[in-house]
């Protein structure tokens, strides 16, 4: 609009100028014409006309027709007043004659005026012209105005699209941006519903990058720690349960002794030997507690192995059982060749316990022990059984823990199935392994290799 106003000034300008022209002219040729009227008698009577005629040209008033030619020499619609603010000519329509009043010499005025075709810019001024004269013209800004109302939709229309494709394209940003917090919130819930192993996808070496490896170290570091706890957890509910079920087999001879010290009447050397027996497996048991503590808790595979006459240790592991052989009605027998073997006493004697404890609760009648000299300096220690036995596809699940073959079974005799993986792992310690024959209502053998002491390869 500015470069419109600016135009209609400048073609104001012209207009004024040609108007101003086209006064000049006419008022020396109405000179002319006076003189040419009134014929020249004398030097006297010329001598009056130069001197009165500008007068009498002063009052005379320029006639409407000269307004109508000069209305269309120029190209615009234009309006001339009178002082008075009378029309001399009107071609401008609906024009408020109260803009004349904005109207004074050397300066021009302009107003935007609403038109049926759009909107003009009346431009105006003050003439001298024999008084003062009124000169309007009116600058048809329609176009422009068209244009500029098809400019503003079509910026407009940039405008939404420009708005809706960055909307998009934010949209787009946020969802790439945030996609990946959401997938790395997503796993913490994961984890914090115990789903340690959850890792994050890393797909680029950005912050965002940067922050998906921190997740994943931070989730390896969390499972490690879950999964130490849990060990140490299960370690210490081992340890609960393996000693609770070592506890039964020595309590029960414990009881048995010291029943037969409170109901039956012995000699003095009987007393003293029960008596014995009761403080063997008491110390046995305290000694136990520490031990299997070391195996179960603290995963200790480093045992002592000391040398032991076999004989002595199948002599004190018979002894100590020997009430629950009466009370359950079992025949034990005992053969064993004579050698050292290297055994930690404690454990070694709990493994063999164990086992002669599975074979009465499997209903037998006659219990084995034996210990069988090898080549190259291995003792072999079996514990054989006339008991109901087991299928041959369970022999490779007896030793781990809580497995039991006749859950029904060991429940009535208060069984954990225990026995078997806690005999497994201290086999281990003797840098051996169980080995089970059995068959189902014949019976079963279970043998470990141990390895004979120096003193018995002297003896050879």
């Amino acid at each position: 609009m500015a470069r419109e106003t600016d135009f209609a000034l400048k073609q104001y300008q012209y207009d004024k100028f040609t108007v101003q022209s086209a006064l000049l002219t006419y008022a020396d040729f109405s000179m002319t014409v006076v003189v040419a009227e009134k014929p020249i008698m004398d030097q006297n009577e010329c001598f009056t006309f130069w001197e009165v005629l500008p007068e009498a040209q002063k009052q005379k008033e320029l006639p409407e027709e000269l307004f109508e030619i000069l209305a269309e020499e120029i190209s615009l619609p234009v309006a001339f007043y009178r002082e008075d603010k009378t029309p001399l000519y009107e071609g401008i329509e609906g024009l408020d004659v109260s803009f004349l009043e904005n109207l004074s010499e050397g300066a021009h005025a302009y107003r935007f005026q609403d038109t049926p075709e759009g909107g003009s810019v009346l431009v105006g001024s003050v003439l001298e012209a024999g008084g003062k004269l009124y000169f309007l013209t009116q600058w048809d800004i329609g176009k422009t105005l068209v244009q500029q109302e098809t400019l503003e939709r079509y910026f407009l229309r940039c405008y939404l699209i420009a708005i809706l494709a960055g909307m998009l394209l934010l949209g787009f940003l946020s969802a790439f941006l945030t996609g990946s917090l959401k997938r790395m919130s997503r796993a913490a819930r994961r984890m914090a519903q115990g789903d340690y192993q959850e890792r994050l996808a890393i797909s680029g070496r950005d912050e965002i990058g940067e922050l998906a490896e921190s997740f994943n170290q931070m989730a390896g570091a969390v499972e490690e720690k879950v999964a130490e706890l849990s060990r140490a957890a299960r370690q210490k509910e081992d340890f609960v349960a393996n000693f609770a079920h070592e506890m039964k087999t020595p309590m029960t001879s414990i009881i048995g002794y010291a029943d037969m010290l409170y109901q039956k009447e012995l000699t003095r050397q009987q007393v003293r030997d029960a008596s014995w027996y009761i403080w063997n497996e008491g110390m046995r048991l305290e000694t136990l507690s520490l031990k299997l503590m070391d195996l179960t808790v603290l995963g200790r595979q480093d045992f002592t192995l000391q040398e032991m006459d076999a004989e002595d240790l199948f002599r004190d592991v018979s002894e100590g059982l020997r009430p629950l052989f009466a009370e359950k009605g079992i025949s034990f027998s005992l053969s064993a060749d004579p050698a050292y073997i290297k055994v930690e006493y404690d454990l070694l004697k709990t493994l063999l316990i164990n086992l002669m404890d599975n074979s009465m609760k499997a209903g037998c009648s006659r219990i084995e022990l034996s210990g069988r000299r090898l080549g190259e300096g291995i003792y072999r220690i079996g514990v054989r059984d006339d008991g109901c036995g087991m299928e041959e596809e369970e022999l490779s699940r007896i030793t781990e823990a809580f497995y039991m073959v006749d859950k029904a079974r060991s429940r009535k005799q208060h069984g954990a199935g225990l026995g078997l993986a806690l005999a497994e792992r201290i086999a281990g310690i003797h840098k051996s392994r169980l080995t089970f024959r059995s068959r189902k209502g014949m019976g079963t053998e279970v043998s470990l290799e141990v390895v004979c002491g120096e003193r018995a390869e002297d003896e050879e």
